[in-house]
C-alpha cells in the first residue's frame, strides 16, 4: 500500500498529473537472497527522486510505480517514493531514514555524483541493495546510465554535420552539479575540439524545463536575434525552441534552426513532413535521442533480481534510439506493444510537446504511454 505525503497535483500540463509522493516506514536489510520484511511479506524498496518540476522526472516516477503494480512485482514489492528536490543534503537525510526504516532496496536519482557516497556505503553495509540512475562514485551501488559524454558528442556532432563544420551554436544545459549535465557538456566540448570554426555563442541553463528554456532564450533574444544562431544543442527543449521560431516569424521566412536534444515528442512531431498533415509537423532538421528515462523502472527490475539472488553487472549502460527525419515513425495509441513494433513518436493529442518518450525499451517492454502518464499498469 502506498502512503501519500501530498495530494495529486498537476505538473507542467493539465493533461499530466504526477502521482503522489510517498512516505517511508518499516524494518531491516540482509544480503544475497533477501528476506522480505513488510507486514505482507514483500520487499520494501524506495525510490529517491531528486530534481522536481519537469516531465522527465514525473514520467520516470509514474513508470516505476506502474511497474511495481504489474504481475511479478505487485506480489513481491512494496514501493515507496520520496522526493528531495535539488537538495543533496535533504536527499541524504531521506536515504538515512530509509535505512533506518529497514529498506531492502533503494533506487536513487542522485543530485550529486559524490555527495551521496557516504550514505550509500552505509546502506550497502547494512545489506541494502542500492541502484542509482546516472551514477555515483561509490562502487557498491548498481549504476544504470546513459553515457552522458557519448550522448553530448552524438548530439553535437549532428549539429556539426548539419552546419558543415562552421557556425554559431547555443548550448542548453540542465541542472548544474548533476553528473549527467556535466558529462553531456564534456561531450559537447570534446566534439567541438577539432572544429575551430564552430563557436558556442551562449551557454544557457535550461534546468531540463520547457518553461526555463523559453525564459532563457527570451533573455538571449533581448540582446541577440535568431540570425545569430546557426544550431542548437539542448539537453532538453528543442520543441520549445522551434515553437519560438514560429512564434517570432523566423519560420517560414527562414528554415528551422537545426536542434539536437532529448526524446521530446514535440521535437519528433516537428521532424515529420509538413505535408503529412499532422499538427505541428514542420519537416525540421533535428536529432532526438533520450537520456534514459527507462532506466528508472529498469532499476526496479535490477534491485528485485538482486534481492532474489540473481546477479547483474555493477554498471549497466544503455544506448538509446536516435531519431531523425529519416526514421521518425508515428504511433497510433502509444501502447507498449506498438512501441515494440517500431514506432517512436506519439500523436500530438496524446501528450504535451515536452513529453519525453524513451520510457519503452526491450528491457522495459511493459511500459507504454498510459503507464508513463498515469502510474497504472
Amino acid at each position: 500500500m502506498f502512503q501519500y505525503l501530498m495530494s495529486l497535483r498537476r505538473i507542467l500540463s493539465p493533461r499530466v498529473t504526477s502521482l503522489a509522493l510517498l512516505a517511508a516506514l518499516s524494518l531491516t536489510g540482509s544480503w544475497g537472497q533477501a528476506e522480505a520484511k513488510t507486514a505482507d511479506g514483500k520487499y520494501l524498496i524506495y525510490y529517491s527522486m531528486s530534481y522536481l518540476g519537469n516531465t522527465w522526472q514525473t514520467e520516470a516516477m509514474n513508470a516505476i510505480i506502474a511497474l511495481s503494480k504489474m504481475p511479478g512485482f505487485a506480489d513481491k514489492v512494496e514501493l515507496r517514493v520520496q522526493a528531495s528536490g535539488a537538495d543533496a543534503q535533504r536527499q541524504i537525510q531521506q536515504i538515512t531514514s530509509m535505512i533506518s526504516a529497514g529498506a531492502d532496496g533503494i533506487i536513487a536519482y542522485p543530485i550529486s555524483p559524490t555527495a551521496l557516497n557516504g550514505v550509500i556505503k552505509r546502506a550497502c553495509d547494512r545489506g541494502i541493495v542500492v541502484a542509482v540512475i546516472n551514477g555515483v562514485t561509490e562502487p557498491c551501488a548498481y549504476t544504470l546510465k546513459a553515457d552522458g559524454v557519448k550522448l553530448g558528442k552524438i548530439r553535437t556532432q549532428f549539429i556539426i554535420d548539419a552546419l558543415g563544420g562552421k557556425g554559431n551554436i547555443i548550448e542548453f544545459l540542465g541542472v548544474p552539479g548533476v553528473s549527467y549535465n556535466e558529462d553531456h557538456h564534456r561531450g559537447l566540448v570534446d566534439a567541438l575540439a577539432d572544429h575551430p570554426e564552430m563557436k558556442v555563442t551562449a551557454q544557457l541553463v535550461g534546468m531540463w524545463s520547457a518553461q526555463e528554456t523559453r525564459l532563457k532564450m527570451r533573455e538571449f533574444l533581448a540582446t541577440h536575434s535568431w540570425e545569430d544562431v546557426n544550431g542548437i544543442v539542448a539537453q532538453l527543449g528543442c520543441d520549445t525552441l522551434t515553437e519560438m521560431q514560429v512564434e517570432d516569424g523566423w519560420y517560414p521566412k527562414n528554415p528551422i534552426i537545426p536542434c539536437s536534444g532529448e526524446a521530446e515528442n514535440g521535437a519528433r512531431i516537428q521532424m515529420l513532413p509538413k505535408e503529412s498533415g499532422i499538427e505541428g509537423a514542420l519537416g525540421a532538421r533535428g536529432l532526438s535521442v533520450g537520456s534514459g528515462l527507462s532506466g528508472v523502472p529498469y532499476a526496479l527490475k535490477i534491485v528485485k533480481d538482486v534481492l532474489d539472488g540473481k546477479k547483474h553487472p555493477r554498471t549497466i549502460t544503455y544506448d538509446p534510439v536516435q531519431v531523425i527525419t529519416a526514421n521518425v515513425k508515428l504511433c497510433q495509441t502509444g501502447s507498449a506493444q506498438e512501441f515494440g513494433q517500431g514506432c517512436n513518436t506519439l500523436p500530438p493529442a496524446l501528450v504535451p510537446n515536452d513529453y519525453v518518450i524513451d520510457f519503452w525499451t526491450p528491457e522495459t517492454a511493459e511500459i507504454g504511454i498510459q503507464q508513463a502518464l498515469t502510474g497504472n499498469p
